[in-house]
């Protein structure tokens, strides 16, 4: 697949790496922490309308294709839907990789019943599962305060109870076990010689924080950007600014910055230059161009019908063509801009509030140190909204509600279920697809403060 290239390189250089669904194993920590959303979820099962048990290619490691074979090789029939449900092979996975679940003709897994239930958890137990089927939708990262136990918003359920919350994101000790068996999917750094990772739980918070902010996302993304641009200079992976002698001076820099980030007047003067900022018709056409072919590129790899019709009813609503060049980006900003005002006037603040929240999911779920500076962190994250805030702002639905008359409750709800819905289909057909990320959008140039406040205009 050739990668995309953005007619102005709005989108940068950006790898777009979040945790694949690939099982890894780790010594988990003891105290287990999680969200309210994970806290109240339990799993849809027949009642699921994407079941996670279609489209994914599910990545099986050695202990999981033993546990499969002792579990259904005792019978001949277990054999048989064995060979059914195994391809061995397929390292390009993951070098723990020693086979795959194998997709039927309709993208399904071959042992997902007609019920929408999965055969081998009705026959054999959860013990049977591989690993990634019995976490999933549950994700585990370790971080100094213990195992914190999110959930993927490829999961309508994990989606909706995320992002039609109106509680902020905040992690707390858990009330039962989360996880079904020992797992941890991601660990962050307890070396204290690494100052990147050293500072993780204070400097995401300031993070989060940010996207809490009672203002517009854009103002939201551009005091995020702030910070990260103040801090640029000595906190990045491999810094040797905070190290011996330099340590505590750097330390309180970034205290300082980071108190200097809750500063109310610093949030209006930064909303208030975002909100003068001219968004040339070149800029506008160009940031929106970069995002349409980020989402329309994907079509080139095999896709669910969900995610396909979901570009399509965008296309639809736009009048553009599938290739995007300069006359069908001017169609798609065209489009998104009236709607988005449209959409401002009528439920602006409902919005915000819910990619807010996904905002805050994506810092949650990936951890700032899997980027080499956190520009580059809010930059992949700042994709991530723009492709989501785009298809949502275009979707025939909200369209519909916007042209009928106002209606606060309506209108709210059509938001609500709208965005959800898109977000889901995109994080399950783009989120959980790293190589795909890496080919759109590695562009070569580094993440810019520049580049994060056209993405903040846009939305």
């Amino acid at each position: 697949m050739p990668p995309v290239s953005p007619q102005n390189g709005a989108l940068g250089a950006t790898s777009l790496t979040p945790a694949s669904i690939t099982p890894a194993r780790a010594p988990a920590p003891a105290r287990q922490l999680t969200t309210p959303a994970m806290a109240a979820f339990s799993c849809l099962a027949e009642r699921c309308p994407d079941t996670c048990c279609r489209d994914w290619a599910v990545p099986v490691d050695r202990a999981d294709l033993d546990r499969l074979k002792g579990a259904m090789a005792s019978t001949a029939e277990g054999r048989e839907k064995l060979v059914r449900l195994v391809v061995i092979g397929g390292r390009a996975h993951g070098s723990d990789t020693a086979a795959r679940l194998h997709l039927d003709e309709s993208s399904g897994c071959p042992m997902l019943e007609a019920d929408q239930r999965c055969g081998v958890h009705g026959a054999l137990g959860e013990q049977a599962l591989t690993t990634a089927c019995s976490i999933f939708p549950r994700t585990a990262l370790a971080t100094p305060a213990g195992l914190e136990v999110g959930g993927s918003l490829g999961c309508p359920e994990v989606a909706r109870l995320t992002l039609a919350s109106p509680q902020p994101l905040v992690v707390s000790p858990a009330s039962r076990p989360m996880l079904s068996r020992p797992y941890v999917g991601k660990a962050i750094s307890t070396d204290d010689g690494d100052a990147y990772a050293r500072h993780f739980l204070d400097v995401r918070q300031t993070l989060l924080d940010c996207f809490q902010l009672p203002l517009p996302l854009g103002a939201r993304l551009a005091v995020a950007a702030d910070f990260a641009t103040r801090v640029h200079s000595f906190f990045h992976a491999d810094t040797s600014q905070m190290d011996g002698a330099r340590r505590p001076f750097a330390e309180r820099s970034l205290r300082a910055e980071q108190e200097a980030t809750r500063a109310p007047a610093l949030h209006r003067e930064l909303g208030a230059d975002l909100a003068a900022l001219p968004f040339s018709p070149v800029a506008a056409t160009g940031v929106t161009a970069a995002l349409a072919s980020f989402l329309l590129e994907r079509r080139r790899l095999p896709h669910s019908a969900r995610f396909g019709a979901l570009l399509q009813q965008t296309l639809n609503a736009t009048g553009a063509p599938g290739p995007v060049d300069a006359a069908s980006a001017s169609l798609w900003w065209a489009t998104y801009a009236a709607r988005r005002g449209q959409l401002q006037a009528r439920a602006g603040q409902t919005s915000d509030d819910i990619f807010g929240r996904y905002a805050q999911h994506f810092v949650m779920r990936n951890p700032y140190t899997d980027a080499p500076t956190l520009l580059e962190h809010l930059h992949r994250l700042a994709v991530h909204l723009g492709a989501v805030r785009l298809l949502t702002v275009l979707h025939p639905e909200l369209a519909r509600r916007l042209d009928a008359a106002p209606d606060a409750l309506a209108d709210a709800a059509t938001v609500e279920r709208t965005a959800v819905d898109v977000v889901q289909i995109f994080t399950k057909a783009i989120g959980h697809h790293p190589a795909y990320l890496r080919a759109a959008l590695h562009q070569g140039a580094p993440a810019t403060f520049g580049r994060l406040i056209l993405l903040a205009k846009f939305l």
